[in-house]
């Protein structure tokens, strides 16, 4: 393919925490290695993170949803801000097609940016959030009914996990039907590495604010109680004031892909949210972790539960986080033994693509 035949690729994961954006690392990758011209569209630190893990790429900084999750509630923390949403959600679709527009785009993939789909062009959305648990039929039917009206305005939705009865997401993808998804594998940035131990915990932030600092504070204000154990804290984000190292903890405000890896296949134990991405790279390094929660996100609760209930991982609520009692517990978990291989992102998306850029 030459310079001038390559076609255009618009990758845009939605900045709703820092899963959405590291889990298209390997799809970043993919378009890069099938020799697409890749431009990357995304907000606040999941632009950061993009520029420091692709500095030749162009990064477009476009709006962010800022939800915040105030409440337990999913239904009510939505509710109160459905019009923000909505407005979010209008502005994302001026600026990414604006983005179309001047860099002649011919493929558009979004992470979870419902506004994301462009008419003009072959528009894919990823996710496996199509059905939120929310504890009533009703409310669910609602929620689910509102979340398909922009699933289906895409040409493609790509669901990061195994089709069969074996898969990771349970009834958060399975219960979606529609010609129009396919799914394609984990999808993780990490491989398993067979490393001496680093660190004793490692703890990585991560979710929208103000939750991501309640979590942050939760933990410095425990920390000491774990001492002299080595630790890592990888905040996830740039912002706020620096916190002091100390001789036994580490503190990283962001990380590549490569390092993360490493230094999560280098500790004994990972501290981390029950957010989907972060389980899928759980299952291929295959490391032992304490779950928490992200509050008000029922999906992220309702993972950990169920990896609970499968003697897979500890589960706490933050409220009740107690690290010097949980860590220990933590460590009897085995966390994930076994990992369905999968056939590679190429034998899934190929034909996929294929069949996008005939259209």
């Amino acid at each position: 393919m030459t310079a001038a035949s390559r076609k255009k690729v618009l990758i845009a994961p939605q900045h709703w925490g820092l899963g959405h954006v590291t889990r298209t690392i390997p799809v970043i990758r993919y378009f890069l290695n099938k020799n697409f011209t890749v431009v990357l569209a995304s907000s606040g630190a999941g632009s950061d993170l993009l520029r420091k893990e692709f500095p030749h790429l162009t990064v477009f900084d476009i709006p962010d949803y800022g939800i915040t999750y105030p409440s337990r509630n999913m239904f009510w923390n939505m509710t109160f801000q459905i019009f923000k949403l909505h407005k979010a959600i209008l502005l994302e679709k001026m600026a990414i097609g604006k983005i179309c527009k001047e860099q002649n785009i011919d493929l558009l993939v979004s992470d979870a940016r419902l506004g994301a789909a462009q008419k003009s062009i072959p528009s894919v959305i990823i996710s496996h959030h199509l059905h939120i648990p929310l504890g009533s039929r009703i409310i669910e039917f609602i929620s689910d009914t509102w979340m398909r009206f922009f699933y289906m305005q895409f040409d493609q939705i790509w669901v990061p996990d195994f089709g069969g009865p074996h898969n990771l997401s349970g009834d958060l993808a399975h219960r979606f039907k529609s010609g129009k998804h396919h799914f394609i594998g984990p999808l993780s940035r990490f491989k398993f590495m067979n490393l001496p131990q680093r660190y004793d915990l490692c703890f990585v932030l991560s979710g929208p604010e103000p939750q991501r600092t309640f979590f942050e504070e939760k933990i410095l204000s425990q920390i000491d109680g774990l001492s002299p154990r080595r630790m890592l804290l990888i905040r996830g984000t740039t912002a706020g004031v620096g916190i002091p190292q100390s001789a036994h903890l580490e503190v990283r405000d962001l990380v590549t892909s490569e390092e993360l890896n490493e230094i999560m296949c280098a500790s004994g134990l990972i501290v981390c949210r029950s957010g989907y991405s972060t389980l899928l790279d759980l299952s291929v390094i295959q490391k032992k972790a304490l779950l928490i929660p992200t509050p008000g996100q029922p999906e992220q609760e309702y993972l950990g539960r169920g990896l609970m209930a499968k003697s897979l991982f500890l589960n706490v609520n933050q409220d009740d986080l107690n690290l010097s009692k949980h860590v220990l517990e933590a460590m009897a978990y085995p966390g994930y033994l076994e990992y369905q291989s999968s056939s590679g992102l190429e034998f899934y998306l190929d034909p996929l693509v294929n069949k996008l850029m005939r259209e």
